[in-house]
């Protein structure tokens, strides 16, 4: 697993994930809200349910266990720890150079499953 905490988010723009790009003069290109929440990711929720991500979570007034990793900044509202949280991740596996497998998320909760990753890593 690798996360990415360079101000820029290097890594995801190398690997080209939604809301990594930047334009010439250095600024994020937003890709619009359906980067962020869309159909993909209804459909992830609708899909594997959230009560597992509501037993760490936990709600407004009953926070869970979870403590979130927000990208860090020089302040609440620095404009490089906003832009990270806009960035979308995906998941690779390699064999050498062979891509094995290769999914980037639509949007937030769009990940590819877990059994895709194994089976994907452990040749099933």
């Amino acid at each position: 697993m690798l996360v990415d905490d360079s101000d820029e988010t290097d890594t995801y723009r190398a690997a080209g994930t939604r809301n990594s790009q930047r334009d010439e003069n250095g600024k994020q290109v937003f890709e619009g809200v359906s980067s962020m929440w869309s159909e993909a990711t209804n459909d992830a929720i609708a899909t594997r349910g959230k009560a597992d991500l509501d037993a760490i979570t936990g709600k407004p007034w009953n926070p869970g266990p979870y403590v979130p990793l927000m990208p860090k900044g020089k302040s609440l509202f620095d404009a490089r720890a906003v832009e990270k949280t806009l960035v979308q991740g995906g998941s690779f596996v390699f064999k050498g150079r062979e891509t094995l497998l290769e999914h980037y998320d639509e949007s937030s909760g769009a990940h590819v499953t877990v059994d895709a990753l194994l089976d994907a890593a452990l040749g099933r």
